[in-house]
């Protein structure tokens, strides 16, 4: 394994398998992430292999990150902030105004590298209803937080 040479890029329907492979192998859900490939970014190694992934779901102003998924054996390499710092900058550069995220298992980092906070799911109930990953019951147990990136330096 090797942690250079990582080539972070735009999603395409042609990454879809690879993708729901990736979530698969690290116990993500797949619902939505069709709906929603053109907001994934991927990163793959010098060798191609697809190794990590992010999502955005945008609900008006404010968005769902979603998916954020990095290959076990890529994972303390830092492409997990990578991925989100790009995200979350293009999400504030497209006139997002805030980012939710629902994690069982990532919210010390979440917080710790890009300021997120513990919130209450019902705040966002509305504006997420429409998401699939948003009602899965699975999902219903897991810690809420979010992102104000008004004014936000998204760097990690």
């Amino acid at each position: 394994m090797n942690c250079e040479n990582i080539n972070i890029t735009e999603a395409s329907s042609n990454d879809l398998r690879e993708i729901l492979e990736l979530l698969s192998q690290v116990g993500l859900p797949h619902d939505g992430v069709a709906e929603n490939i053109n907001t994934f970014l991927i990163a793959r190694d010098e060798s191609t292999r697809l190794i990590a992934t992010i999502g955005l779901e945008r609900r008006g102003n404010t968005a769902l990150l979603r998916s954020a998924a990095v290959a076990p054996e890529y994972q303390g390499c830092g492409i997990g902030s990578l991925l989100t710092e790009r995200l979350l900058q293009g999400a504030r550069n497209d006139g997002v105004e805030r980012v939710v995220l629902l994690t069982s298992t990532a919210s010390e980092f979440f917080a710790r590298r890009f300021g997120f906070c513990e919130a209450s799911r019902t705040n966002f109930d509305t504006e997420l209803a429409a998401s699939s990953e948003w009602n899965l019951p699975r999902c219903s147990s897991a810690v809420c937080m979010s992102l104000d990136l008004k004014g936000r330096d998204v760097s990690a």
